[in-house]
């Protein structure tokens, strides 16, 4: 884990994610073990977790199930 204490742009992709990915599983460890001793730090990275889950969701469910486009080959009324 010392690696991790270095900047991410000198790291190669695979070892910054692996850090990214330890430090998040400790923030989100962090605060559902014990919420009151989770710094904000920590709330904030869970948070921005639950956001990126939350979008993607969404992302999925759009995919799924698009919105019908109207045909516009349909004459409009005009006053």
């Amino acid at each position: 884990m010392e690696s991790c204490e270095q900047p991410l742009a000198s790291m190669t992709f695979c070892e910054a994610v692996s850090c990214v990915w330890a430090k998040g599983e400790t923030a989100l460890n962090s605060v559902l073990q014990t919420p009151a001793a989770a710094s904000i730090g920590d709330w904030a990275l869970t948070l921005l977790v639950g956001l990126v889950l939350l979008n993607l969701i969404i992302m999925l469910f759009r995919a799924a199930f698009p919105r019908r486009r109207f045909d516009e080959r349909v004459p409009t009324s005009r006053a």
